[in-house]
């Protein structure tokens, strides 16, 4: 019995019937190397790491979905619906605010009735979103240039519209440190009309033209993850970026 155990395992395998697997393990092997190459060397977005893990997992990932919801409930209740919008995608999560919610034609202060629908928005931006995720406030406006008044142009107007609303958040408790603002005037057209082509904006009739400058003026608050070097910096005492607690930011108001 000993002596058929042996020849067993001792009886060489006839050469070429697993030549195979040599070839395949090294294939495998050279594959593992160069993924480990490719992540060694790139940068992978919090964000679209925490949508990729929910795909693959069912399980949430941070909690800009949480917040998305939270924010989609107000906008059902108060009827918001073609006024401020939400979207989630690998890039973050971006409000939207059309113009006339938020601002005056040519001006930056909020409108009395914007302070009451962003109140909510503001309240789960600063109490539920996590301190790992950053801010950046974007404003825009339509074409027609600016003539009078306190802004010298389109550039001034629509900072200054993002800085006012990045204020608001930061007197409701948001860390600064988070926060960012862009103006980009009317260079970034919120449809596909060109209106610096004057061919376009000639065919287009008074009612047309009115609603595409409208969908132009708004402010765009896109909501992604901080870069965890910045996060270590803003909270070296947290024992986690998760556990990380902003400090409450002076008044500015």
């Amino acid at each position: 019995m000993t002596q058929l155990i042996q020849e067993r395992f001792t009886e060489e395998v006839p050469t070429g019937q697993a030549g195979w697997l040599v070839s395949y393990a090294d294939m495998m092997t050279i594959l593992l190397t160069f993924m480990i190459l490719l992540l060694s060397i790139s940068t992978i977005a919090q964000t679209k790491y925490d949508l990729l893990v929910q795909a693959f997992t069912g399980s949430r990932a941070g909690n800009l979905h949480e917040v998305q919801e939270k924010i989609d409930r107000v906008i059902e209740e108060q009827a918001l619906g073609g006024e401020v919008q939400t979207l989630l995608d690998d890039e973050g999560l971006k409000i939207q605010f059309s113009n006339a919610l938020l601002f005056n034609s040519g001006s930056a202060e909020l409108l009395p009735r914007a302070l009451e629908v962003f109140e909510p928005i503001e309240r789960h931006l600063v109490d539920d979103l996590g301190p790992t995720y950053g801010l950046v406030i974007e404003g825009y406006t339509d074409d027609v240039p600016v003539v009078s008044g306190r802004y010298r142009s389109n550039w001034e107007l629509s900072t200054s519209r993002a800085i006012h609303v990045m204020e608001r958040l930061a007197a409701a408790g948001l860390d600064r440190r988070r926060m960012s603002v862009q103006g980009f005037a009317d260079t970034r057209p919120a449809t596909e009309v060109d209106l610096y082509d004057t061919t376009t904006v000639d065919a287009l009739d008074e009612a047309a033209l009115h609603e595409v400058r409208g969908a132009n003026r708004r402010v765009v608050i896109r909501i992604d993850a901080l870069d965890p070097d910045l996060v270590q910096r803003l909270y070296p005492d947290a024992d986690s970026p998760g556990d990380a607690v902003p400090e409450s930011p002076q008044e500015i108001f």
